[in-house]
């Protein structure tokens, strides 16, 4: 069995020593094809296409740079579309109500009054940014300049998506598997704190801290499930020959640690109120209980599924000795609960664990990408099978 304060302390800079973390590569490589795609729609627009305004171009080019695929050529369709609209209604509130103050707001109560249509909501200051630019500059007299507004929109968004398109597609699986693959070892530190922590002079602040990071958790899973969509979207329209894989599998993984992450934040909040209402524990629960909840973050830690459920065993076998014994009945409403709390942490864990010897990204492309495998054999995954998939 674990000492207390032995716990998996320094998880996070043994993560960073294994490697970049994926997540941050992405979100690195999407600034940079942003980047790189506003220049290159400037210099189209200034010096090849030699437009008079061209500053729409990289504009446009830097807000089609999605984390997806398909969202890019979603995305860029909406934004030509509100372009054109944008100068088509400025061009109509010009004539009918002039450049002043009267045709400015008739144009923009009208532009977000588009903007709540379904497939132009996200577009809707593009509508009225568009339409502001074209009736500030007095171009509705100007056809030239409102074909440049179109032409230096349309630069913008086809040179976006040539670069998201072309220079390394994202793929968004890595960054899913990566944040998910972090959550149990944060989850251990919790376990050990609360192990730690659980000594008979607990006053019910001291929980905080544990509530806090708990929280926190719940924060990380939901960046989690966005990730994991984006990984369910970079499929689509993508050219690259590898696909996300295992998606299925992470989408089970980050339900269980979800159940984790609430039953651990139930026993924080079971140990407050009874630290809060002076409910003295029994020694015969309290030691035998730290040590099963201290033995779960060291088991999780080390990806081990078996010890996992030789704690769930040993949990029902305290309930089984407790149960027999003459405990003040007040407290068995505080241990059944951390007994059942606990037992549904190391449950959903031990299935967690499990199922990472088989989940991650196909063999293919863990094979394309060799520091990929080694970053899950690291993280406990287990080397797959390199024989091709026809």
């Amino acid at each position: 069995m674990a000492r207390f304060g032995q716990g998996p302390r320094g998880w996070r800079e043994r993560a960073v020593s294994r490697g970049l973390d994926p997540v941050l590569v992405v979100e690195l490589l999407q600034s940079a094809k942003a980047a790189l795609a506003g220049v290159l729609a400037w210099v189209i627009a200034l010096d090849v296409l030699g437009l008079e305004q061209p500053f729409l171009a990289p504009w446009a080019a830097v807000l089609t740079v999605h984390a997806t695929i398909y969202r890019t050529v979603s995305r860029g369709g909406q934004q030509v579309a509100a372009t054109f609209a944008g100068v088509l209604l400025a061009w109509g509130c010009g004539v009918l109500f002039g450049v002043g103050p009267l045709g400015m707001g008739v144009m923009l109560v009208v532009a977000f009054l588009l903007g709540r249509h379904r497939w132009l909501r996200d577009e809707a200051t593009t509508i009225a940014t568009t339409g502001i630019v074209v009736l500030a500059t007095n171009a509705i007299g100007e056809s030239n300049l409102l074909a440049s507004r179109l032409l230096d929109t349309s630069v913008g968004v086809v040179v976006g998506l040539l670069v998201n398109l072309l220079v390394w597609p994202p793929l968004r699986d890595r960054a899913a598997w990566a944040r998910a693959g972090e959550l149990p070892a944060e989850l251990a530190d919790v376990f050990q704190e609360m192990a730690d922590g659980l000594g008979p002079d607990l006053e019910s602040t001291d929980t905080e801290p544990w509530v806090r990071r708990l929280r926190g958790l719940d924060e990380r899973i939901d960046e989690a499930w966005r990730l994991l969509r984006q990984a369910q979207e970079s499929g689509r329209l993508n050219p690259r020959r590898s696909r996300p894989a295992g998606l299925d599998d992470l989408v089970r993984t980050l339900h269980l640690l979800e159940q984790a992450v609430a039953d651990t934040l139930s026993m924080a909040r079971t140990t407050a109120a009874s630290a809060e209402n002076a409910t003295l524990w029994d020694q015969g629960f309290r030691t035998p209980w730290r040590v099963l909840l201290a033995d779960t973050a060291v088991a999780v830690v080390a990806h081990d599924a078996d010890r996992l459920r030789e704690i769930r065993d040993e949990l029902a076998a305290l309930a089984n000795e407790l149960s027999t014994d003459s405990l003040a009945g007040s407290a068995w409403q505080e241990y059944g609960g951390l007994l059942v709390n606990l037992r549904n942490v190391v449950t959903a864990l031990a299935e967690v664990t499990a199922s990472r010897r088989d989940s991650g990204p196909n063999p293919p492309r863990s094979r394309r990408h060799p520091g990929l495998r080694l970053q899950h054999r690291g993280e406990g995954y287990p080397e797959r099978d390199e024989h091709p998939t026809p």
